[in-house]
């Protein structure tokens, strides 16, 4: 009865033994990126926003005195109204419609220019940022290096946000759009 229950015993040992992770010998180096940080403070991310903001409050100005001139445009037509024939106001206020509906498109075209010249530059500075982590991990001998916000807890001394980002400022100190 005690020879059953002992292999039995021995047999669930040897089970969970098993299931215990095998530990390796090799250490595995990690290090942490902060890439939102690069992305937001590093030169190249400064200079690219600085030229969005030029260009946005430029394309603002722009729209801003297209649409007082359409404005303009409709309070004259309305004042004119009443000393046109009904078919010759029809035609200017198709006309005037016509000229809205190009400024609409043009604003529109604009702001996708600069919407895709942002994202430009910064899918460049992206891989700009995957460049010097690959240099920084091929010179520390780093096998994994993974970003800030895949982490929830970890030790300071993993972060090599400074040197990337002291890098990146050195190799691309500002980026056109």
């Amino acid at each position: 009865m005690i020879i059953p229950i002992l292999r039995k015993t021995t047999f669930f040992a040897l089970f969970l033994v098993m299931l215990l992770p095998v530990q390796v010998n090799a250490q595995t180096s990690i290090a942490v990126v902060d890439v939102d940080a690069v992305m937001s403070q590093s030169l190249a991310a400064k200079s690219v926003k600085k030229q969005v903001k030029k260009k946005r409050d430029s394309f603002l100005a722009t729209v801003k005195k297209e649409e007082d001139k359409l404005r303009k445009e409709m309070k004259s037509l309305e004042t004119k109204r009443d000393k046109m024939s009904k078919e010759e106001f029809v035609k200017k206020a198709q006309a005037f419609e016509k000229r809205r509906l190009e400024a609409r498109n043009g604003i529109q075209k604009k702001k996708s220019a600069l919407d895709k010249s942002y994202s430009t530059a910064m899918n460049t500075l992206l891989k700009v940022i995957f460049e010097v982590c690959e240099s920084i991990a091929e010179e520390k001998k780093i096998d994994l290096i993974i970003t800030k916000q895949n982490i929830i807890v970890g030790s300071k001394s993993l972060n090599i946000t400074d040197t990337v980002m002291k890098r990146i400022n050195k190799k691309l100190p500002n980026l056109s759009l």
